[in-house]
């Protein structure tokens, strides 16, 4: 007698991307970091994320084409993962846009600022988006 396989129940998010302020010790800068990764956890690589990104004026916009397999003789289980250091930045408001394979779109703003408590502060995201997005200190 065959057994069913179970399947896990679907996540609601396909993504998660979190913002941050790090200092770069090395280039004596302070950066804004995004960092993506997959909710899906792959078995047998640990894939790269592969994105394209552009700013034009206050506006960065993250286009997730796909997944690379690693460079290397290792094989990895993990998720999927992605960061972009955002150097050059000013204390003020951006949009930000997530395009997933020009299916779906995803837009929220952030506002950077000086303060040391919450220096990224994220509005706007829609309920219905495909990646979770949230900020770390």
């Amino acid at each position: 007698m065959r057994t069913k396989k179970v399947k896990p129940p679907p996540k609601k998010f396909e993504y998660i991307l979190k913002v941050s302020k790090k200092h770069d010790r090395y280039k004596k800068k302070d950066y804004i970091l995004f960092s993506f990764h997959t909710t899906k956890e792959f078995i047998t690589f640990r894939y790269i994320l592969n994105i394209e990104n552009e700013i034009k004026d206050n506006c960065l916009v993250f286009n997730i084409v796909g997944f690379r397999a690693p460079i290397g003789d290792l094989s990895n289980f993990g998720h999927a993962e992605y960061e972009y250091r955002f150097y050059d930045f000013k204390q003020t408001e951006y949009s930000v846009v997530i395009h997933r394979k020009d299916v779906d779109k995803s837009k929220f703003k952030i506002n950077i600022s000086r303060s040391k408590s919450e220096p990224v502060k994220i509005s706007g995201v829609s309920k219905n988006s495909f990646i979770d997005v949230s900020t770390v200190k």
